[in-house]
């Protein structure tokens, strides 16, 4: 049995999940964007999900697990990708600030600092982790995999094997490795991603182009899974995302004038599902690793609070009227935010118009902390649930990329940059929001949990499948 690493707190790989009598093994994962374990865990009781219920019958379990810090795709589905926390891994979110003129720009694949675990079974990583340093040498043969609509994998790099990248890629050819899956996915005019201001105009219409998305998603799946030859395969499926954020409201209202349309997604991606598992199932015969995951939960919206006019109005923050976004940042900023909740404070040794010395740091930041924390809501419900100092949730050589602070709102409370809004509190289409504490994960029952997992721990469970 192989040893518990240090770096993997909270999973214990018990011996008789370590047992496979196949020469070549097999792993499928499917990644399903934005699920949350309690609405899972309802539509199995409720009888929406029979196909998953039966497949959890035959040795696996459905577990809770925590999200990244901050919640967000991008991080979420990097820690996995890597198995290492975003200090090693450098994703903090899906924008960042460029420090000598406050300019935005969006970290992408390239962006990443840690070797994802299908480069370090392929052997093709060039890149080091501790993940990576702690399993590279126990792969003997390179495995070839498939990794389909994984967000933040654009561009798509070489890989042995296929790679197709997931939200955000804005160009079809650049999101592809190689050429031939990309003429095959031009062949139907594949879809990266539903057009989400549709929904602006016609909620119907979104719907029956996110249908139709899914329905393109599972041909492309299908096609790579069944003519391909892979190792390991996974696909994310990000069609559940877009549902939650704009029809979240739906999920448990009959009366809800969607509710049947939300229901019948599910439906539909119970039946994908149990196609997937049961195909894999003969593929591998029975002893293959089958893992379902989603990268955070969702939370019916109360309100979204945009946290840069708070801290203007808390006095921590100034604008001026030229430039676009941050660049509009006065000199008397000491403080700003970058969605979700990342705040960061404007040093002078790290930014071109920096006000505050290093030393004054810890002041600065217990004085903004306090302030949060008197932020109200709802009936003077509390806004912030949980505010974190960099210290405390990161780790590793990406440290001095790290927000300074990074809070989690109660639920209910979407956490918002809003750097060009003047209210604190406002209102948009969305009607869920992501939510920290509810992903959840499928493993075999065999796989035990001494505490919740994160999801930056599943990468090793693979790995040790692999190499074991």
């Amino acid at each position: 049995m192989l040893e518990r690493q240090n770096y993997l707190p909270g999973l214990v790989l018990r011996k008789s999940a370590m047992k496979n009598d196949s020469e070549k093994r097999k792993a499928l994962i499917i990644g399903l964007d934005g699920v949350p374990y309690s609405l899972l865990n309802a539509y199995l009781e409720q009888g929406v999900m029979p196909r998953l219920r039966k497949i959890l019958d035959q040795g696996l379990g459905l577990h809770p697990m925590n999200a990244s810090i901050p919640d967000v795709s991008s991080v979420s589905w990097t820690s996995f990708a890597t198995g290492v926390n975003p200090g090693e891994h450098g994703i903090y979110g899906f924008v960042d600030l460029n420090p000598r003129d406050y300019s935005l720009y969006f970290p992408n694949s390239r962006d990443i600092h840690a070797p994802p675990f299908w480069e370090i079974l392929g052997k093709t990583d060039q890149r080091t982790s501790t993940l990576g340093d702690a399993y590279r040498k126990k792969v003997q043969a390179p495995c070839r995999s498939i990794i389909f609509n994984l967000p933040h994998t654009y561009p798509a790099v070489p890989i042995h094997g296929i790679l197709v990248s997931g939200f955000v890629a804005i160009d079809l050819k650049k999101a592809v490795f190689p050429d031939s899956a990309y003429s095959y996915l031009k062949s139907f005019n594949y879809q990266i991603d539903v057009e989400a201001e549709t929904i602006r105009k016609d909620k119907k219409q979104f719907l029956n182009e996110l249908f139709e998305c899914f329905e393109m998603r599972k041909k492309a799946i299908d096609h790579f899974f069944l003519h391909e030859p892979w190792d390991l395969f996974l696909a994310c499926i990000t069609e559940t995302d877009r549902l939650h954020h704009f029809f979240f409201d739906a999920a448990m209202d009959r009366a809800h004038p969607f509710h049947e349309e939300f229901i019948e997604f599910y439906g539909a991606l119970d039946d994908w599902l149990n196609m997937m598992f049961e195909e894999f199932m003969k593929m591998s015969r029975g002893k293959g690793l089958f893992m379902v995951l989603s990268d955070h939960g969702f939370a019916p919206i109360k309100k979204e609070v945009y946290i840069n006019p708070f801290l203007r109005k808390a006095g921590f923050l100034e604008l001026n009227s030229e430039g676009q976004f941050f660049q509009k940042l006065g000199r008397g900023t000491r403080a700003f935010n970058l969605d979700p909740c990342r705040i960061y404070v404007n040093y002078e040794e790290v930014y071109g118009r920096g006000t505050v010395r290093k030393e004054e740091g810890p002041a600065l930041l217990k004085e903004i902390r306090e302030a949060l924390n008197t932020l109200r809501g709802e009936g003077n419900e509390e806004v912030i649930d949980s505010i974190y100092l960099r210290e405390e949730i990161y780790r590793g050589p990406r440290m001095d990329q790290a927000p300074d602070m990074v809070c989690l709102p109660k639920p209910g409370y979407d956490l918002k940059g809003g750097i060009d809004r003047k209210e604190i509190f406002g209102q948009n289409i969305f009607t869920g929001m992501h939510t920290r504490h509810d992903a959840f994960c499928i493993l075999p029952g065999d796989y035990g949990w001494t505490e919740k997992p994160s999801i930056d721990q599943l990468a090793s469970p693979v790995l040790q499948y692999f190499t074991r």
